[in-house]
């Protein structure tokens, strides 16, 4: 009997503490609203496809949804659209070419959606400029294929589309972990005076490189950089301190309900952010759920569904 009195105020001593701490953390108080809140279009205005059983060689134009619109991701004609509807800033991948470019697609290989075959980066840029982006998008399994031959010379080079909107911010995905191609990121960024409003989403060791090439960079941790800062700030967090892994950070997290789980969350924790000079994005399809994240206090949303966004991106 004693034993399990002791185990019994034990569990009780330590929900306490727990819940002391969880209650020091001050949870559920929303942060302050920003002044500068940012829509990021992912790939800008584009063909979303169904996500359910996805995995990485799931050719996703083979499953979009029935086509409201002709724009194609990656292409210039979409980021002006995603722009158009308020986008702050776009996201966009990047590949190095054989011949020393950076191709804007988001596949490693070509054979989903055009006509070619390979990995991207073992084409040259005018080969790649030749293909069709449009090929290979189906909504109906394959009986019709309604972008086959609109999308020749839509793939843009990064060139291009500084060049094309030079005020354009841009989040760049470096699709691969080469710190070559990231010099020639930061190489390109230099010769077309486009350091300031270009920030790379990589591993976190690319970031650094990119950091000691670029004046000013901007980066930002990506997906192993954002699940390294979270498991340090579920060990850490609850002594009212911001671990260093998510310091100064861009951190963009996911619209799930586990996110409460991080201590402080959310305001505690995205002012301890905003005070390390960091930002926090989250990132959602569902435009009924804006004002609630807006709520929040969090500086900004990225977003597959910019065109479908309230206000238009607005703030």
């Amino acid at each position: 009997m004693r034993v399990g009195k002791i185990l019994k105020w034990s569990l009780l001593m330590l929900v306490g503490v727990y819940a002391a701490i969880y209650l020091f953390n001050r949870p559920f108080r929303a942060a302050p609203a920003v002044t500068d809140f940012e829509w990021i279009s992912h790939r800008g205005v584009y063909q979303t496809y169904r996500t359910e059983d996805l995995d990485n060689d799931t050719c996703t134009a083979t499953r979009i949804h029935p086509p409201t619109h002709a724009l194609l991701e990656n292409t210039l004609p979409s980021m002006a659209a995603a722009f158009d509807h308020g986008a702050r800033m776009i996201e966009l991948d990047i590949h190095r070419t054989l011949d020393g470019e950076l191709a804007v697609f988001h596949d490693w290989t070509v054979d989903c959606r055009t006509e070619g075959q390979g990995e991207t980066r073992n084409h040259t840029l005018a080969q790649l400029q030749a293909l069709d982006v449009g090929y290979g998008y189906t909504a109906d399994g394959g009986a019709s294929f309604p972008f086959r031959g609109q999308g020749v010379g839509l793939l843009p080079s990064l060139r291009q589309v500084l060049r094309a909107f030079p005020e354009g911010r841009f989040m760049v995905n470096q699709k691969d972990r080469s710190a070559e191609t990231t010099r020639l990121l930061a190489q390109v960024l230099t010769e077309e005076v486009a350091s300031q409003r270009v920030c790379l989403n990589a591993i976190p060791e690319l970031n650094g490189v990119f950091g000691e090439l670029v004046d000013q960079a901007c980066v930002m941790p990506g997906r192993v950089g954002i699940k390294r800062c979270l498991i340090d700030h579920l060990k850490t967090g609850w002594t009212g301190r911001l671990p260093p892994s998510c310091a100064g950070e861009r951190l963009v997290l996911p619209d799930w309900t586990a996110t409460r789980l991080v201590w402080g969350w959310p305001g505690t924790f995205i002012e301890r952010v905003h005070a390390s000079g960091g930002k926090v994005y989250i990132w959602s399809n569902d435009p009924e759920r804006v004002p609630a994240l807006r709520a929040l206090g969090i500086d900004g949303i990225l977003t597959d569904r910019i065109e479908l966004m309230p206000t238009g991106g607005s703030t």
